[in-house]
């Protein structure tokens, strides 16, 4: 029976469950959804920000699946419509048959819309980013920033630390004399943003974005190489009202200068982080030259949530200098940018350009695991 990819239909959400009791049954913990639409970006008439299912069907059956995030991004100048590729599942995993699979999932996602990126991945040395890499697709690690805020906790949950006898024993020592919360006092009180961007500084958290968010997007566009559109209409699509996620417009005096999403959430048994209370920036814009000022805002924002440590990925040089300014330290990431051929081809040159793109936790398919 020939295999097609086609628009995920009510018809194959019986084969869909069968495909993952199969995967279940080979030892894969990746799931394709039992259900044909978004409930995030639904694909309705008129909306710009929309996902799309498609399944791999032979016969009665379907063996694989994959979504795509349909957006506008800024590239080079210039509004197009790019997508995101993620999900790319495949009964291969467990089934030889269908070894091949992955690749016919991207290559037909490249021929609906061959601007295309996945994010995230797990890190670029995993087995997705190293296929798109050797067909041709330019990966690397988004860097990854941190900022413990309650040495207790942090020392007692960080799961590095943890897995390591003697690093486990020297922290709950350091924990328990209080030497360490002496040492991270000191760290945050030396580690500050410069005056000029703590002076005047004040942020609100809003219900949503406002006539202010266009603002900021026409006056910061120019510095992006690649960055997904911000407009009002756009952020209030990815982040509607509600929920967990946090709106904060950050005011330079009187002048909004900018922007942040953030999350707050309490972990439990987390595989990094513990039972830790981790904040999260994961996604921001500000007007040219406040990068700092907005990222020292939200560090001030989530140390009043309670947040243990504050974590996020930035991919533009601006965005990397401002959170250090602000105090963050620069670890290891699990989060990659693999960008298509097509894609990658608009940035030249890309080693260079590539600096100048933006990408965060909430691009893609939105703020995962965090």
């Amino acid at each position: 029976m020939k295999l097609q990819i086609v628009r995920y239909e009510e018809r194959h959400i019986p084969a869909v469950r069968r495909m993952n009791e199969r995967l279940a049954a080979g030892g894969e913990t990746w799931r394709f959804p039992e259900r044909i639409a978004s409930n995030w970006l639904p694909d309705s008439p008129g909306e710009d920000i929309i996902e799309q299912y498609f399944v791999a069907e032979e016969g009665d059956e379907v063996r694989g699946g994959c979504i795509l995030k349909w957006q506008p991004f800024w590239i080079e100048g210039r509004i197009e419509r790019v997508c995101t590729l993620y999900l790319p599942l495949s009964e291969g995993i467990v089934n030889p048959k269908y070894r091949l699979l992955g690749l016919t999932l991207i290559r037909d996602a490249l021929a609906r819309n061959p601007l295309a990126f996945c994010l995230g991945m797990g890190g670029a040395a995993r087995a997705l980013p190293q296929t798109l890499k050797m067909l041709g697709w330019q990966v690397h690690d988004i860097p990854f920033f941190f900022l413990p805020l309650r040495a207790r906790a942090f020392l007692r949950n960080l799961q590095p630390v943890q897995n390591k006898t003697w690093l486990r024993v020297g922290a709950r020592v350091a924990s328990a004399t209080g030497a360490a919360s002496l040492g991270l006092a000191l760290v945050k009180a030396l580690k500050r943003a410069p005056a000029a961007a703590r002076l005047g500084t004040r942020f609100d958290v809003v219900e949503s974005f406002g006539e202010w968010a266009d603002d900021i997007w026409e006056h910061a566009r120019s510095r992006y190489s690649l960055c997904a559109e911000r407009t009002r209409a756009c952020q209030n699509r990815l982040y509607a009202p509600g929920g967990e996620n946090m709106r904060v417009l950050v005011r330079s005096g009187d002048r909004c200068a900018g922007w942040f999403v953030a999350r707050c959430r309490a972990m439990t048994g987390h595989k990094y982080f513990g039972d830790m209370r981790v904040g999260s920036i994961i996604d921001a814009l500000a007007l040219p030259g406040h990068e700092t000022r907005v990222a020292w805002a939200a560090r001030q924002f989530l140390d009043g949530r309670g947040a243990d440590i504050i974590v996020c990925n930035v991919q533009h040089q601006d965005w990397c200098a401002a959170v250090q300014s602000a105090g963050f330290f620069k670890g290891p990431s699990n989060f990659a940018l693999a960008a298509s051929p097509q894609l990658a081809a608009r940035l030249d040159p890309y080693a260079v350009r590539a600096g100048h793109a933006q990408f965060m936790r909430g691009d893609g398919e939105g703020p995962t695991h965090l």
